[in-house]
């Protein structure tokens, strides 16, 4: 911890539109580790100094958010710290049962993460950059280990890239004598170097990004004007009022060939990717669930509507697929060896009429337009296009704010989202890599997440976190049955 206070320095990080336009959520995960049968393992003062030592490369996760002139920034002083929230415990359950249930959300008596959906206040009354908490199984068993960052300082990317350095440090402790030092790793946190990574020229963007991004409403200026605690608790208040239900599924690797050769042999898209068809599959079934809802909810639709310009023409149905901006920015690619780690991706609308979307079940020409349609979308997003979106994002402030709005507003939507190639599985700190990481039980309404699986399993997990109406219609949706196995 001196070490750490000895060389921080006081800095301050002017956010962009880029990291408000997702800040509304955390990137929280719980890794699972087994004890291999070493009495040191994953000991309470490896894995502490191993933190602090990997904070001394990320100093912007000790900073205070704050909002001034209605721009955020991230300011680090190091003579008042917002030092992350680190918290450990002792569970009376031995891994073992832990490992045969399946790694359940119910296996352990507690929760584990300690954080809700939204980011919201921490200890200090301040919202923490980073949340972790260690839960060591019984009799040294095992243990699992909770990492939560908002978006407001990193993505999906980022958070992987913490995760992973923290093991790797955390392994050089633990099996180094000290005789030479670590260098110290440089990142890139400066949100500069997205805005000029940009090219000048620009595409225009099209009808359903515009309004996605160019809109404004009573309610965006509202939620734009509170404090991110004050916004943080409205959020989590509203996911209180409208619980989701979360399950997790496998998709096998066969079941995605199978349904990629009939997309192909449709003729309507000549490649589609993993990720295409999984993004179709959620958005046919979340459709259909959210399609048989009650009356009441058709009501709520309906005011919903009449709250903002609304973004869907009606019995249309909104996928907001998650691109990361990186690879399609010459200059982020070649940024080497340091890389940027701050947010960086972004939401793009595919929009589906909701009869196509069910008929797709029965359909393989319809299942066919809906992968296309994905796939015409994420190829669109070109460096220009990118530029496009940035001039949105950063045009107005409260830019993320009316688009959050809309999306409140719209509740025939799924936000779909892959985290399934950040290597999440290689964070090894010393002992084993993980052997299960799963997030949270409950996440916000309508919300899809292409996940890794572990060792020596093949496909994807797919988290779905949705009202309990739409999860009982999705777990007897024959379509998804038959091309899903239920995790838990």
């Amino acid at each position: 911890m001196d070490l750490f206070l000895k060389n921080i320095k006081s800095q301050t990080y002017a956010l962009n539109g880029w990291d408000f336009i997702s800040a509304f959520a955390n990137i929280p995960f719980t890794f699972y580790f087994k004890n291999p049968g070493q009495s040191d393992f994953m000991s309470s003062s490896l894995l502490r100094a191993s933190f602090l030592r990997t904070l001394q490369e990320f100093p912007i996760l000790a900073g205070h958010l704050v909002v001034r002139d209605s721009r955020g920034y991230i300011v680090v002083d190091k003579n008042n710290l917002n030092m992350p929230e680190y918290t450990e415990s002792q569970s009376c359950i031995d891994y073992k049962f832990v490992e045969a249930g399946n790694f359940s959300w119910d296996a352990l008596p507690h929760p584990v993460s300690t954080v809700n959906a939204a980011p919201s206040k921490g200890t200090n009354a301040q919202i923490k950059l980073v949340n972790v908490n260690v839960v060591r199984l019984r009799n040294n068993s095992g243990v699992a280990l909770f990492v939560n960052m908002p978006h407001y300082v990193v993505d999906g990317y980022g958070y992987a890239v913490f995760v992973r350095r923290w093991a790797e440090v955390c392994t050089w402790m633990h099996g180094n004598t000290y005789e030479t030092e670590l260098p110290l790793r440089e990142y890139v946190f400066d949100r500069a170097v997205v805005r000029d990574a940009m090219p000048t020229d620009m595409l225009p963007l099209d009808d359903a990004c515009s309004r996605m991004y160019g809109g404004s409403s009573t309610i965006g200026h509202l939620l734009a004007w509170m404090s991110p605690e004050t916004r943080g608790d409205v959020l989590v208040t509203g996911t209180k009022l409208m619980p989701a239900d979360g399950h997790i599924f496998h998709v096998s690797r066969n079941t995605i060939n199978e349904l990629r050769s009939r997309v192909e042999q449709t003729g309507l898209a000549r490649r589609v990717s993993d990720n295409d068809v999984l993004a179709a599959m959620v958005s046919q079934s979340v459709a259909q669930g959210v399609h048989a809802k009650s009356r009441t909810r058709r009501i709520f639709s309906s005011l919903m509507r009449s709250l903002t310009r609304p973004l869907l023409e009606r019995n249309d149905f909104l996928s907001l697929i998650i691109v990361d901006a990186r690879p399609r920015l010459d200059k982020l690619v070649r940024m080497a060896p340091a890389k940027y780690v701050g947010g960086c991706i972004t939401g793009v609308p595919v929009i589906n009429s909701t009869q196509t979307l069910i008929a797709a079940a029965s359909s393989d020409k319809q299942f066919s337009a809906i992968t296309s349609s994905v796939r015409a979308v994420v190829d669109s997003v070109s460096d220009k296009y990118m530029s496009g979106i940035d001039y949105a994002l950063n045009r107005d402030p409260a830019c993320f704010a009316h688009s959050l709005a809309l999306s409140i507003t719209t509740p025939e939507k799924v936000i779909i989202t892959n985290q399934s190639r950040f290597g999440l599985y290689e964070c090894d700190f010393g002992f084993g890599a993980p052997k299960w990481i799963t997030p949270m039980a409950t996440f916000l309404t309508n919300f899809a997440s292409v996940l890794p699986v572990g060792p020596n399993h093949d496909g994807y997990h797919v988290y779905l976190s949705v009202e309990k109406y739409v999860m009982n219609d999705i777990l007897s949706n024959k379509f998804w049955s038959a091309h899903t196995s239920l995790v838990y």
